[in-house]
């Protein structure tokens, strides 16, 4: 009766707008019921709740995955330094070279191996009046022209310059170039241009052809190039440099 009496007192506290409301509810859920939709309808309730308080066993797994997921990072990659390349003309450098790439026969040292490869350069492609204009611009300073070239037009680390440098010395002043690695040397007296002056107004080209007979009879290169063939290659793009 206390129950009744409560209920009672405050369907009578309620205002009219309360009282309709109240009564569309009655109607909708006794709608529900006839069409069977109201268990569906608590389901529904039962789902929400559980989905909004996680349960212990969900809080723990979700901790786990957490601390077993690896750290994001960032995609964006770190501005790195490029690292120059200088190779050395030596036992070290070759030494760390891969040994597959290595598998040339080794020429044989005999005292009757022959070093007589022709060393005759052609007539220069170049006319007489670039010849003029280069040996003008040279100065009489040839190799201080190229040193010049190699820092501040075809720049190159300090390593590489040295090295060609020093090659394009012994070509200058007539000294020639010999292979003195101890694994993969030429034979004892094999020079490259010895004897002959070599300067910015020969044929370039030629001289990369009789270097690379010299490689193939007397023993490939395994310096990466830097014994002959760069060397020449940069004293021909100083060449070319100069003509245009």
């Amino acid at each position: 009766m206390n129950e009744s009496q409560n209920n009672n007192n405050i369907m009578t506290n309620l205002s009219d707008y309360e009282l309709q409301r109240l009564e569309k509810i009655k109607r909708n859920e006794k709608r529900l019921a006839e069409l069977g939709l109201d268990k569906a309808k608590q389901n529904l309730k039962r789902s929400a709740t559980a989905d909004k308080i996680p349960s212990r066993k969900k809080k723990k797994r979700a901790a786990a995955a957490k601390v077993a997921s690896p750290p994001q990072r960032s995609s964006r990659r770190l501005k790195r330094q490029p690292v120059l390349f200088e190779p050395l003309m030596d036992d070290e450098i070759i030494r760390k070279i891969d040994s597959s790439s290595l598998k040339k026969k080794k020429v044989a040292r005999t005292t009757k191996f022959r070093c007589e490869i022709p060393m005759d350069l052609k007539s220069s492609p170049l006319t007489e009046k670039e010849k003029d204009l280069i040996n003008k611009k040279m100065e009489e300073d040839f190799l201080g022209k190229f040193e010049d070239y190699l820092t501040e037009v075809d720049e190159l680390s300090t390593q590489n310059k040295r090295n060609v440098i020093r090659q394009i010395t012994k070509l200058h002043t007539g000294e020639g170039i010999t292979y003195e690695s101890k694994a993969y040397g030429w034979p004892e007296g094999c020079y490259f241009m010895k004897g002959k002056v070599i300067g910015p107004t020969d044929d370039i080209i030629h001289l990369m052809e009789i270097a690379q007979t010299c490689e193939d009879d007397w023993g490939q290169d395994h310096g990466n190039g830097w014994l002959l063939r760069h060397p020449l290659k940069k004293l021909y793009m100083f060449q070319q440099y100069h003509l245009r």
